[in-house]
């Protein structure tokens, strides 16, 4: 229980408490971001490729969202805010399972699939938005009647169509296709065990994952504010953030050319080694930290 565990001794080196170890991550991470965002030049895409294949637009954005997350972690963590971080994991494996089931799929079956999932999310949002907002303040934002009345049997026919595609995939999870087995369609069900539930509790609220903040000794204070696990999380996030990157450039390559990525000529795949392996040198920052089973090197806390 996290409310037993031991206060890990400090080892802050500069002003807001940056560990050398923490410092060396994220200065490691920014130069991989500066060089994997140089190699695969995203630009804008030709509306007839995307038209012809869904795919190309969700690389294009995904590899976007990749790149701006781990710039965003590195700016989080350089303020002691990196733990934030650990949600922007969520995000990055969730492109590698997707990216890699849709990646798999036939044309057709994708372009079909992709296009039902995309509308079905976007009319319930509006829906959502005119049940919770009101008709007047929907007429304000200058939605007219017919459009979201049309919206609301569309949104029933999508309903209908996602029931029919569940049947033919045999996918779990209900009308939309749950996590699990598209990770097992995209051949990350490991890796989806591993991170999904975990990352999760970043994001929603989880009993587990407040107990887990709560540092200090039976006898004394509780803390929720740990410096070391707070560390610990950034070290965590900035590892994954960069390693499921790596992952989506093999499920996204076929695509990469109506997706609107650019190969660096004067770059290659073999120009990343340096910096990858300086990555791998840092460790693989695990996931559950030992301190929160009150492990130490020398045994189990009493």
């Amino acid at each position: 229980m996290s409310n037993i565990k031991d206060e890990a001794s400090s080892s802050a080196s500069d002003p807001i408490g940056i560990s050398d170890n923490l410092m060396q991550r994220i200065q490691t991470t920014e130069e991989f971001v500066e060089f994997a965002d140089r190699l695969l030049g995203l630009g804008d895409l030709k509306w007839s490729e995307v038209e012809a294949d869904y795919r190309c637009l969700a690389v294009n954005a995904c590899l976007r969202r990749q790149i701006e997350s781990m710039k965003a972690a590195t700016i989080l963590a350089r303020q002691d805010l990196g733990h934030l971080a650990v949600s922007f994991v969520r995000a990055s494996l969730e492109d590698v399972l997707y990216l890699g089931f849709f990646g798999s799929l036939p044309l057709k079956d994708s372009q079909e699939l992709f296009l039902l999932l995309g509308t079905w999310d976007s009319t319930r949002s509006l829906l959502a938005q005119r049940a919770y907002v009101g008709e007047d303040a929907m007429k304000d934002l200058w939605y007219p009647e017919g459009l979201l009345d049309a919206a609301s049997i569309k949104r029933d026919e999508i309903r209908a169509s996602l029931k029919e595609l569940q049947k033919r995939y045999r996918w779990s999870g209900g009308m939309l296709p749950a996590a699990d087995w598209v990770a097992e369609r995209a051949g990350k069900k490991k890796l989806y065990d591993y991170l999904h539930a975990a990352t999760s509790r970043a994001l929603h609220f989880s009993a587990g994952e407040i107990m887990r903040r709560g540092w200090g000794q039976p006898s004394g204070r509780m803390t929720t504010n740990n410096p070391e696990f707070r560390s610990h999380l950034a070290l965590f996030a900035l590892d994954q953030l960069w390693r499921l990157h790596v992952e989506s450039w093999a499920a996204t390559s076929p695509f990469w050319e109506g997706a609107g990525v650019s190969n660096n000529d004067s770059l290659s795949f073999s120009d990343t080694e340096p910096i990858v392996n300086r990555l791998l040198s840092l460790g693989n920052v695990p996931l559950v930290h030992a301190h929160e089973w009150n492990l130490t090197p020398e045994g189990p806390l009493r």
